[in-house]
């Protein structure tokens, strides 16, 4: 035999013992992961149709996986993951792959079940390494219920998650968040969720990434019309319908904070608003301590930095039913556009800790232009406030959608202005009320809601003073104590109330 020969026969059988070895080596790793996925059957309820790995090819695969354990159900068509690194894993012992692909997986969480203990011990000092340069996951669903066979608490669909190297160690998992990446995209719709027994809430659309989430189309809908939703309460509660066209955080951040979410914004643009709200005087008084906006903010289970929040083009109507034989009072806001500044419940502590703004101008009941500036510190336990006001030209009728209905009272004439500043705290607010009015009368009606009581509607006039029928006047000291098992619009309202009284009397 030559020399020639005799080498490549060498060089032949060296790389027979390669791809022999090779191809050892590869049903050797895929023979341990479906023994290491067998022993898991048991317990986890796991199962799948095929399972391969290529050591050549760098890759492996799964399909039509799915497991369970006590408190969720996971599945999905397809799991592909290459551009495994030997190298890494033989040197460093780290998991590190250049892409993992995720096809239509379906996660189900069941809150009502609880979770067992988990009683396997853990090497607190082991190395932990995983690195995935591209994650991609396609036409994903997460629910959350009780059981299968009732209405979800939540569910979305994401057509598309995309993450950017994506790395878990153990920094990673001794912090909130147990990973860590470099940006990320994600796209979800058919969003629902139940917010309690009388409301559901459903959003279109929401995309995000590293620097902005946008929602579109928010709706907050009420399961029951206004009057089956008095039977499905225990007291005097508000009947929501909201709509929202657009939702917009810009230069957004989030994490995780001491175990609470974090979220912060230099900019957030709430974009046509509609607000709908019916509340039934009938039912009974709701007992419970109402706690003012700014501890409601202090106390949230997220941490929140909003800079600016802007909304535009919103409309909030309210409706308030006092007798069933009488159609609800009603007072609305339209075209309203407002802007909220340092709305923020992190860095309380600092001497810097700023106030939060709030500015607002809106048509009051289709007529009155309203101006106002409220401004309150989310850290001062006290819940001290500032609110301030300007209305002009308001007429009878416009004042008479809400007093008619709802106190049987019809006013003549109108109000030229109205301008009011008070200051406040939790318990107490005081300030001072300028009322300009034309020609006031009032009309005590009868109990149909129409005829006019002679008797009392001059009685009410005797009261009012005779000058107050055409007159500009300037209250000071005006005081109104807050219920505190009202909500601040009830000590809005009251402090009004005291000034208009104050000059009317």
């Amino acid at each position: 035999m030559s020399k020639k020969s005799k080498i490549f026969l060498i060089a032949g059988l060296v790389l027979l013992v390669l791809v022999g070895v090779v191809i050892g080596l590869n049903k050797l790793i895929e023979h341990k992961l479906k023994t290491a996925l067998q022993k898991n059957i048991t317990t986890q309820e796991l199962s799948y149709d095929e399972l391969n790995v290529s050591l050549l090819g760098r890759s492996a695969s799964i399909s039509n996986f799915s497991f369970k354990t006590d408190d969720k159900k996971v599945s999905a068509k397809d799991l592909n993951v290459s551009g495994i690194s030997i190298y890494e894993y033989l040197i460093h012992k780290k998991i590190e792959v250049s892409s993992i692909k995720l096809e239509e997986p379906t996660v189900v969480i069941y809150t009502g079940r609880k979770k067992k203990a988990d009683t396997s011990k853990k090497d607190a000092e082991r190395k932990i390494g995983f690195l995935a340069k591209t994650i991609e996951v396609s036409n994903a669903s997460l629910r959350l219920t009780k059981s299968d066979s009732v209405k979800n608490t939540l569910f979305v669909r994401f057509p598309k998650i995309q993450l950017k190297k994506t790395e878990v160690n153990r920094n990673s998992l001794a912090s909130g968040l147990p990973f860590k990446y470099e940006s990320y995209q994600v796209k979800a719709d058919s969003f629902f969720f139940n917010i309690n027994e009388q409301h559901d809430l459903t959003v279109d659309e929401i995309s995000l990434n590293d620097s902005f989430l946008d929602i579109k189309n928010i709706e907050m809908r009420p399961l029951y019309d206004k009057e089956e939703f008095q039977r499905h309460i225990p007291y005097e509660k508000d009947r929501f319908e909201l709509q929202i066209a657009g939702l917009k955080l810009n230069s957004w951040n989030w994490g995780m904070e001491n175990d609470s979410l974090m979220l912060q914004s230099p900019m957030v643009q709430i974009k046509q608003m509609d607000l709908e709200l019916y509340r039934d005087k009938q039912v009974k008084d709701d007992p419970r301590h109402k706690a003012m906006y700014s501890k409601t903010i202090r106390d949230l289970p997220i941490k929140l930095k909003l800079d600016t929040v802007k909304l535009s083009n919103t409309e909030i109507k309210y409706e308030e039913r006092v007798k069933a034989d009488r159609k609800p009072g009603m007072v609305n806001f339209t075209e309203l556009n407002a802007s909220i500044y340092n709305l923020t419940n992190m860095g309380m502590n600092t001497p810097d800790f700023p106030t939060t703004n709030i500015e607002v101008e809106t048509l009051f009941m289709g007529e009155a232009n309203l101006k106002v500036n409220w401004n309150f510190d989310i850290s001062n336990k006290m819940d001290v406030f500032r609110i301030s006001g300007d209305l002009d030209n308001i007429s009878g009728e416009g004042i008479n959608q809400f007093l008619k209905p709802a106190l049987n009272v019809k006013a003549q004439g109108g109000i030229r202005d109205m301008q009011f500043d008070y200051s406040g705290n939790r318990n107490k607010a005081s300030g001072q009320m300028k009322l300009v009015y034309n020609d006031f009368k009032v009309e005590v009606l009868k109990e149909d809601g129409e005829s006019k009581n002679n008797f009392l509607s001059a009685l009410a006039n005797l009261i009012i003073s005779n000058d107050a029928t055409s007159e500009e006047r300037t209250q000071k000291d005006i005081t109104a104590t807050r219920t505190k098992t009202k909500s601040f619009w009830n000590y809005l309202w009251k402090m009004v109330r005291n000034g208009a009284l104050k000059s009317f009397l």
